[in-house]
């Protein structure tokens, strides 16, 4: 899911600066002020889609389309390292490129074109990440 201004439909959103502590106290609970560089105009937007809460989503751009990565190309912070060990799922961003740790499942949407050229409709899929970076298939979660 990739955020979209209200006003003009864009794709060209970012995070605004907060006004005040409510607006701060707000994006610490999924609603943080969003600003569209194409007409400027700033809104508050719910993160937390009440089936989405469960999955992880990249801390710069939201999105769910997320991927793996090894520690062999990468520089891994300390505090990483120790989260890793004690569970947490090494996830990479596929828009932005983002490389980050996460405790929750990785949701990814898959779409399948047949021989025939026919497309069928999307299919969600959840994947768990094990320690040494491979992806297995969850069979409790997704849609």
């Amino acid at each position: 899911m990739q955020v979209s201004c209200p006003a003009c439909a864009g794709k060209n959103v970012r995070m605004s600066r907060w006004r005040n502590r409510w607006e701060q106290t707000l994006d610490l609970f999924g609603r943080p002020p969003m600003r569209c560089s194409d007409c400027g105009h700033r809104w508050r937007h719910s993160l937390w889609r009440l089936r989405e809460v469960f999955y992880a989503r990249c801390p710069r751009c939201y999105r769910l389309e997320l991927t793996t990565w090894d520690e062999t190309y990468y520089h891994v912070p300390a505090i990483w390292r120790v989260l890793t060990g004690i569970g947490a799922k090494k996830v990479r961003c596929k828009a932005c490129r983002t490389n980050f740790v996460s405790f929750r499942f990785v949701k990814n949407v898959k779409k399948w074109i047949n021989k025939d050229g026919s497309e069928t409709p999307l299919v969600e899929e959840t994947f768990s990440v094990n320690e040494a970076g491979a992806m297995s298939k969850d069979n409790h979660g997704g849609g």
